[in-house]
Order: structure tokens, then sequence, then C-alpha cells
């Protein structure tokens, strides 16, 4: 894989406050606010996965019907991953979360129209634009969570970003048989970041958990 796609890096995690929403109860508890959380973390990010997987798929095969449905549902994940902070960190940070977000999105959407138009110059500046990006999100995550040491999270989510890339090339090769790969790949490794979320957020808000 290209150097500079492994540099790329992209996606905030932030989870549903769904703490604010159950008992206090034992860290061990099948209900306890962390199990909660983590489990809700975990469908946030697949979803996201998910979501930008069909509109590539979409986009490569000239459904538009279907991309445009897909990117609404792109938007409104991230819409909801950024406005799940605010109990925590504050309205500001949500919507700064969020334009990353979107900062994030529209990177590998041109990415994909890239590959779709052949375009090779526009696919070099989608990988800029996610390099950029990935940078700023790992500087907000860190800045927000001390926890989450800023190289740590260039690294893990410079392997997400490679994902969304490589699948999108898969895509365009007609290769399913190595996007198929690369979604269980992709996969696990979301399931990791959510999983490292969690686990920031308990040990930064004990009384939360």
């Amino acid at each position: 894989m290209n150097i500079k796609i492994l540099a790329l890096i992209l996606l905030a995690f932030c989870a549903q406050p769904v703490w604010s929403q159950t008992p206090a109860a034992s860290p061990t508890a099948a209900d306890s606010p962390a199990l909660t959380t983590r489990l809700a973390l975990r469908d946030l990010w697949v979803e996201h996965i998910f979501w930008i997987r069909t509109y590539a798929l979409a986009n490569q095969s000239g459904d538009q019907k279907q991309a445009k449905v897909a990117a609404d549902q792109v938007v409104d994940n991230a819409t909801k991953i950024a406005n799940s902070i605010a109990p925590l960190y504050g309205q500001p940070a949500a919507d700064q979360l969020l334009k990353l977000l979107a900062g994030h999105w529209g990177a590998v959407k041109h990415y994909s129209d890239a590959t779709v138009a052949k375009d090779a110059k526009g696919k070099q500046a989608a990988v800029t634009e996610l390099t950029s990006n990935a940078k700023a999100i790992a500087a907000f995550l860190a800045g927000a969570n001390p926890n989450l040491p800023e190289a740590t999270l260039v690294n893990m989510l410079s392997a997400h970003g490679g994902h969304h890339i490589a699948q999108i090339d898969e895509f365009a090769a007609h290769d399913y048989a190595g996007e198929a790969r690369t979604w269980s790949m992709m996969r696990t490794h979301i399931l990791a970041l959510a999983d490292a979320l969690t686990a920031a957020l308990v040990k930064q808000f004990p009384d939360k958990f």
C-alpha cells in the first residue's frame, strides 16, 4: 500500500452519553454504564464504516440514488457522534468535532469521486486533505482527553484511513475478494478504536461510570 495512504488518519470517536440514562452499577455488571457506552460506541462506528462503504460501492457502480442515500446517512451519523459529546465537553467542542468529521467525510468522498473519474491528481489531493484532517482530529482528541496521546491516535487512525482508501481502490479494480478482507480488518479495527475511546472516557470521567 502507498506510504501516503498509510499516513491517512481520520475519525474522532465519541459515544452516545448513555451513562446519564443508566443507574449506578458495578463496573462488572451486565448493565453498567461503561459496558453500555462501549456497545453504543461500537454501533456508531460500525455504522460509520458501513455507510461510507455503501457510498463507495454505489458511486463506483454509478447508482447515484443509492449513493445519495448513503451520503446522507454518513452525515447523519457524523452529526449524532458530534452532538453526543456536548454533555461532557460542551456544544462548542461538539461543533468543532462535527467540522472535523465533515472534513474526513469530504476527503474520503473526494477520493471516491476522483477514483470514479480516473483523476489521479484529484486522488492525490484527497490524500493530502485526509492527512491534514487527520492531524487536526488527533490534536482535538488529545486535547479533549489526556488519556488519548496524540501520537498514539495518529498511529491507530492511520490504519482506519488506509482501510477507506484500500476499499475504494479495490472496488475500482473489481477486487471483491480483496475488499472482503479489507472490510474484515476495517471492522475489527474500528471496534478496537471504539473500545479504546470507552476506556479513555471511563478513566477521564470515573464519576460517570
